[in-house]
């Protein structure tokens, strides 16, 4: 029987960390989100909700941000991070304007990058650097979904270290990003996406200690019968990528009811307080 990830009480550990951290920052930290209208949908909509939610329960002072129009979108970035009182900004892609998102990612100031997305901050990722400032306990930025699955993965004691890990996500805020993260954790990493065939991504998923899927197709389903008996499976996607019923022989698994995403925004919270502290040369660890 496999053990069920409990995302929830991981996702409870970093916010109690937030709550601690607000109060000892000695300023009021607040978080700007942008959200562009042509490219919503329900996803990004739900998304953006939650976190104003958690933000009220957390007590963080928030802008939220909704715009029509690219140019407003690009003066809008520019305004808020000249914005002292901003300490972080959140972009909800994908925007799919005529300014390719990766470059979009650039335009928000690197300090206040609560996403990681910035070149630079996922530059300190492929060094493996983990402070700005050692002395100071100052950490860098990193993606936020995908440190929610290797905190999830620890919070279980699964083995990282020398396993074969298995990524069915090749994007900038998962795929590529995750794959950097148990790299430097000491696993040996293979990505698949929607270029790989599908017979290389099953031999791939028969080896693997460790399968994170995160596709965003409601019509994509992995095949539970190649999973390997006792591996570790993350299910990132937002309508399932796996039956979770048909995976008794996992070692461990999340659940429908109690998924990654929590975890992602409870970082993301995180993050935004690295920024603070960064911003005032202050002292963070976690």
């Amino acid at each position: 029987m496999a053990v069920l990830l409990d995302c929830r009480a991981v996702a409870k550990h970093f916010e109690d960390w937030v709550l601690r951290e607000k109060a000892s920052l000695g300023f009021s930290p607040k978080l700007a989100t942008l959200l562009y209208k042509p490219a919503r949908n329900a996803g990004s909509l739900r998304y953006r909700d939650l976190m104003l939610k958690d933000a009220a329960a957390l007590g963080i002072a928030h802008d939220d941000f909704e715009v029509d129009d690219e140019g407003r979108l690009l003066s809008l970035l520019g305004r808020l991070n000249a914005d002292d009182t901003v300490t972080g900004v959140m972009v909800f892609y994908p925007i799919r304007g005529r300014l390719p998102d990766s470059d979009l990612m650039d335009l928000v100031s690197p300090a206040k990058d609560v996403e990681g997305l910035h070149s630079l901050n996922l530059g300190y990722l492929i060094k493996f650097k983990r402070f700005l400032d050692s002395e100071r306990g100052v950490k860098c930025v990193v993606p936020a979904t995908a440190k929610a699955v290797v905190k999830v993965l620890q919070s279980a004691d699964v083995p990282l270290e020398r396993c074969f890990a298995v990524i069915v996500n090749n994007s900038m805020r998962v795929g590529k990003p995750l794959g950097l993260m148990l790299e430097n954790l000491g696993a040996t990493v293979v990505k698949g996406y929607d270029k790989t065939r599908l017979s290389d991504l099953e031999a791939c998923v028969r080896r693997a200690d460790v399968v994170v899927t995160a596709v965003p197709d409601e019509n994509f389903s992995l095949d539970p019968s190649w999973i390997k008996p006792g591996a570790a499976v993350v299910d990132v996607s937002f309508q399932g990528n796996v039956d979770a019923a048909a995976l008794s022989h996992a070692g461990w698994l999340t659940a429908p009811d109690n998924r990654i995403g929590q975890v992602t925004r409870a970082l993301t919270w995180v993050n935004l307080m690295y920024c603070a502290r960064a911003g005032r040369r202050g002292r963070a660890s976690v």
